[in-house]
């Protein structure tokens, strides 16, 4: 079961709510609840109103990424802000900046129309009164405009911050990778988010006014810093291997004609979520495990495997390194990979052989380490 529940879909990408996102209603409407019931009212429906401004931010992440692209899976508003779930990864400094870069556009763009909206219908004059009673007398029209445009500006601003994984991080990183390596890039971006949530927290101990947000955010941001290190890392590894060189000769193959009897059998013994279905040696296409299980619990043991082949798979060379069977991947209707050889058919790349690769990779690491260590208390 999902955590969140579908609102709307733009541009083919799914707007989805956390079912925490009541807290939002809640929060939004409780400093204006002391004008009584309709003030509540105002709090909670101006913070829909800036909510819908952060799905139109991220809204604008997602559709540069398109025109790169790069598939959008849909956005997540959470309390804390919203998320947009891209399939791959920006491949170009440029591509990461101005997917970054967007975000914060959006949100430019909507405080300047909603300024001139304001002025026109309000008055400079009004405005600048709204501002000055905002939050000290009952709600009004004006007050509308002032939250909208103020919300606007705090978010552009907030989100540039250089702190991984907020858009001024991937701009910082972005930047960076122009003359750095993007490991190197990703770990300095990282050592500033830190020093970032760091002050967030000490912001929030300091402040009798601050944000009871702010702690999540700084949660939010030190351990996300932490995931776009290891991420850069895995990029860094997959990058140098080939994949047919982590093609398993042992992997399980079915054929069409293969019972749901016979593949489940297999199941319990294999890791893998994903098998290939071959006949007389021609690759076929692949069948999930998730699809195998559905299968017998609705059919029983006397089904094939050929009524749940998926043959739209995703193909990569031997040569191709596995950064870029990743990708395909992540990108393609199934967690699969087919690895080809002039023509032929070698094997699977999943889930499963990616671990495996990193695995072997931080073994090799930890074991040079050691040697070198070894050496030098050898030397000494």
């Amino acid at each position: 079961m999902r955590a969140s529940f579908r609102v709307a879909t733009v541009f083919g990408i799914d707007i989805r709510l956390h079912v925490t996102f009541v807290l939002v209603l809640l929060l939004g409407a409780w400093p204006w609840l002391v004008w009584g019931p309709a003030g509540g009212l105002f709090g909670a429906v101006m913070s829909l109103a800036v909510f819908g401004c952060i799905a139109l931010h991220e809204l604008g992440h997602s559709l540069v990424a398109k025109a790169f692209g790069i598939p959008v899976t849909d956005i997540t508003l959470t309390p804390i802000g919203g998320v947009a779930v891209l399939k791959d990864r920006p491949k170009t400094p440029t591509q990461e900046l101005l997917i970054a870069i967007a975000g914060p556009a959006v949100n430019v763009v909507l405080a300047v129309l909603f300024f001139a909206v304001g002025v026109g219908l309000e008055g400079l004059p009004g405005l600048v009164d709204a501002l000055q009673s905002f939050g000290r007398e009952a709600p009004r029209a004006e007050h509308i405009w002032v939250m909208l445009v103020s919300a606007n500006i705090m978010l552009a601003l907030f989100n540039m911050l250089p702190a991984l994984p907020m858009d001024g991080g991937r701009v910082l990183r972005a930047v960076l990778s122009y003359g750095l390596e993007p490991e190197r890039a990703t770990r300095i971006a990282a050592v500033v988010a830190r020093v970032v949530a760091i002050g967030f927290v000490a912001v929030w101990a300091l402040s009798e006014h601050a944000s009871p947000m702010l702690p999540f955010i700084a949660l939010v941001v030190y351990f996300g810093a932490g995931a776009e290190v290891r991420e850069a890392k895995l990029t860094r590894v997959l990058s140098q291997i080939p994949s047919g060189d982590v093609v398993s000769p042992y992997a399980p193959r079915f054929e069409p004609g293969t019972t749901l009897g016979q593949a489940v059998m297999v199941l319990q013994v294999s890791p893998l979520p994903v098998f290939t279905v071959e006949q007389s040696g021609r690759f076929v296409g692949v069948v999930t495990a998730d699809d195998l299980l559905e299968a017998i619990r609705q059919r029983g043991a006397f089904g094939y495997v050929a009524a749940l082949v998926r043959r739209e798979v995703p193909v990569v060379q031997a040569t191709d390194s596995l950064d870029v069977a990743r990708s395909k991947l992540l990108r393609g209707p199934v967690r699969a990979v087919a690895v080809m050889r002039q023509g032929l058919f070698l094997g699977l790349v999943t889930e499963v052989e990616l671990a495996r690769a990193m695995e072997v990779s931080d073994r090799l690491q930890a074991k040079v380490q050691r040697s070198g260590w070894l050496e030098r208390v050898d030397r000494s």
